[in-house]
């Protein structure tokens, strides 16, 4: 009985261990990508927006990457991908030139453009909330979201035609999600004090 027990008890620490490395999140959380964890990944594009379904840092397994651009766990770029040199008020730290793959020391090995700063934040965790599939299960949105179809997909096998998400209500559709502005050129790098993310 006590070793039974006692297993109990380390079956429940141990995933509530692997919950903790996971950090779910429901809609509106903030996530990075799968794609991230490779060295090979150079970055979204703020051209076309893109669906994570199998994101294991949302608890709606969605990862929604909207017109953003680069990596989410290095907002200044490297050096190599920025067009223009870092300002060196906007960082802190000797790795603000290079890009790194979260949680290790193992370096980006391809360019990676800086984030736009009027998109920095597009990147949360979501849920479908609307589509044609008459048998699929829909979310509904919480305050401050609303149900809208995510439009120019960069790839269209990743959210089907008449799909819909859920997205911040201030998130309004530009012409051409242009960037002006990098994270890495705007005054206090647009909110953060190093290149990676801070959680």
């Amino acid at each position: 009985m006590m070793r039974q027990t006692l297993v109990s008890a380390s079956m429940v620490l141990l995933f509530g261990a692997v919950a903790l490395a996971c950090k779910a999140g429901g809609v509106g959380d903030p996530c990075i990508p799968n794609d991230e964890f490779s060295a090979s990944y150079s970055g979204a594009s703020e051209k076309g927006a893109q669906i994570e379904d199998r994101s294991f840092q949302c608890e709606t397994r969605v990862c929604l990457v909207k017109h953003f651009r680069g990596r989410v766990s290095c907002p200044f770029g490297n050096e190599e991908g920025r067009s223009t040199p870092l300002l060196a008020e906007a960082y802190s730290g000797p790795d603000a030139k290079d890009c790194m793959v979260p949680g290790t020391d193992k370096k980006v090995e391809v360019p990676v453009n800086s984030q736009c700063k009027a998109r920095k934040g597009h990147v949360y965790c979501s849920c479908r909330c609307d589509g044609e599939d008459s048998a699929a299960k829909y979310c509904e949105c919480p305050e401050g979201y609303e149900c809208k179809e995510v439009t120019r997909s960069l790839d269209p096998r990743l959210i089907a035609p008449g799909d819909k998400y859920c997205v911040k209500k201030e998130d309004k559709e530009t012409d051409g999600y242009t960037c002006d502005l990098g994270c890495h050129e705007a005054p206090g790098g647009c909110g953060f004090t190093k290149n990676a993310y801070e959680f």
